[in-house]
C-alpha cells in the first residue's frame, strides 16, 4: 500500500483547500483514491492525498504503459496526428531547424519522430522508462534518456526548445519540474507544454471521471498554467486551447502554451475558471455514471460468465464503488504486460492470447478504447458468444 501524503498545492504552495469530490480506487500500485480539492488562495485543482514523488517516479519507471509493448512500442494513426498539430502551433515561434529540442516524457518517441521529419535533426528524449527508451531507438532512431525530472535537475545541457506533453498532470512536484525545466532552456528559448483542459472536460464525451484517472494529480486551465509558470519566472508567450480527436469519436479538451523566461506580473490572477469547470465535469460524469450502473445491474442479475477486458482505472473505480465485483467476473484481460499474472480482486488478470478459443462474453471496461479492444478481442477470440461496451451495448 502506499504512503499517501497531503500535499500544499502544487501551484502557489498554500496550504487551504476545498474539497470538491473524493475519487476511490481498488487498492492499486498508486493506492486507493485521492481527494479532489481547490486551493483557497489561487483557485487551482489537484487530487490531495497522492503517492510520494518517488513512489510515482517509481511507478512510471517500472510499470509505464507509455511504452505501448502491445503494439511493438509504436504509437498509433491517432497520436502521430495529434503530434503534427502539435508542432504547427510551435514552428512559427522557431528560428531555425538548427535549434536543439528535448522532449521530456516522450514515451517512445512518436512527437521527435514527427520533427525529425520536419527537418529537425538535434532532437533528444528524457523519459523514466527504460522500454519506452528502447523503443524510440528501435521505432525511430531517437536517442532518449533513461531519467526522472529530479535526475534532470542535475544537467549541464541547455536547450533552445523543451516539451512537455501530458506530463505535468501526473506530476506531484510541478513546480519542481517546471523550476528544472527553466534551468535547462537556453537564453531566448521556449518551454512547450500540453495538459488536459479543466474547462473543457464536461464537454468532450468520454468515460464519466476517466480524467480522476489513478495517474491524473493536477487539473489545471490556462490560467492556472500561467500562474504555475509566474512562479517560476516564466511568461506565456502564445497559448492555445483546443480539442483532440484521442480515438475515433473520443476527444479531449487541451490547454497548451508557450513560455520563456521573464518577469511575470506582480499581482497574479485568482484562477476563477477551474472550480466551475470541475463542477460541470462532476456533473457530467454523475450523468454518464448512470448508463453504466444500468449495465452492471443487468450483468450481476443474470450472472453470466464474463471475461472483462480492461484492468486499469475504470476497472478499479467501478470495483471500488459500484456493484462490479458481483458480476460474474471469470478472469480479467489487459494488454499491459505490467499488469498480466497479477490478481484484481481475486481475479486473474491475463494476457489476451490467454483467452484464445474462450467462448465467454467478453466486457470491454473502458470508453476510449473501446473500438480497438473490440478489434483486438476478434483477433485473440474465436468467436466469443457476445462482446460488450461497459455501457451494455453489443459489440458483436
Amino acid at each position: 500500500m502506499s504512503n499517501t501524503i497531503r500535499r500544499p498545492c502544487p501551484v502557489c504552495g498554500g496550504s487551504g483547500r476545498r474539497l470538491i469530490h473524493r475519487q476511490r480506487f481498488l487498492e492499486g500500485p498508486l493506492g486507493d483514491g485521492y481527494d479532489v480539492v481547490v486551493c483557497t488562495h489561487c483557485g487551482t485543482g489537484f487530487a490531495d492525498g497522492i503517492p510520494s514523488q518517488a513512489e510515482m517516479d517509481r511507478y512510471y519507471a517500472e510499470q509505464s504503459k507509455y511504452s505501448y509493448d502491445h503494439t511493438g512500442g509504436a504509437e498509433s494513426s491517432w497520436d502521430m496526428k495529434r503530434f503534427e498539430t502539435t508542432i504547427d502551433q510551435i514552428v512559427p515561434y522557431l528560428p531555425s531547424n538548427d535549434i536543439s529540442i528535448l522532449d521530456i516524457g516522450c514515451a517512445t518517441g512518436g512527437l521527435l519522430s514527427a520533427f525529425k521529419k520536419r527537418g529537425y535533426k538535434n532532437v533528444l528524449g528524457v523519459d523514466p522508462s527504460a522500454a519506452c527508451a528502447a523503443a524510440a531507438g528501435r521505432l525511430h532512431g531517437v536517442t532518449v534518456r533513461t531519467a526522472t525530472m529530479a535526475q534532470l535537475g542535475d544537467s549541464k545541457e541547455r536547450f533552445d526548445l523543451i516539451l512537455m506533453l501530458g506530463v505535468l498532470e501526473h506530476l506531484g512536484d510541478a513546480k519542481a519540474a517546471v523550476m528544472v525545466t527553466a534551468n535547462l532552456l537556453n537564453e531566448g528559448g521556449y518551454l512547450y507544454c500540453e495538459v488536459p483542459d479543466v474547462e473543457g472536460l464536461s464537454m468532450c464525451p468520454n468515460g464519466p471521471y476517466q480524467q480522476f484517472s489513478i495517474e491524473h494529480v493536477n487539473f489545471f486551465s490556462r490560467s492556472s498554467m500561467k500562474r504555475l509558470m509566474a512562479e517560476c519566472s516564466m511568461v506565456e508567450a502564445k497559448a492555445w486551447n483546443w480539442n483532440i480527436e484521442w480515438r475515433e469519436g473520443v476527444w479531449e479538451p487541451i490547454a497548451s502554451g508557450l513560455y520563456e523566461i521573464g518577469i511575470p506580473p506582480p499581482d497574479p490572477v485568482y484562477d476563477a475558471t477551474t472550480e466551475p469547470g470541475l463542477a460541470k465535469y462532476l456533473e457530467f460524469s454523475e450523468q454518464g455514471e448512470s448508463e453504466i450502473l444500468g449495465a452492471v445491474d443487468a450483468l450481476v442479475a443474470n450472472q453470466e460468465p464474463i471475461i472483462v477486458w480492461g484492468a486499469g482505472s475504470l476497472a478499479r473505480r467501478l470495483l471500488a464503488n459500484t456493484q462490479f465485483a458481483q458480476i460474474n467476473i471469470v478472469a480479467f484481460v489487459d494488454s499491459n504486460p505490467h499488469v498480466q499474472g497479477q490478481t484484481l480482486s481475486g481475479r486473474h488478470i491475463l494476457n489476451p492470447t490467454e483467452i484464445a478459443g474462450r467462448r465467454e462474453t467478453i466486457l470491454i471496461c473502458s470508453m476510449s478504447f473501446a473500438a480497438e479492444i473490440a478489434t483486438a478481442v476478434r483477433s485473440h477470440c474465436a468467436l466469443p458468444k457476445r462482446i460488450l461496451s461497459i455501457l451494455g451495448e453489443v459489440l458483436q
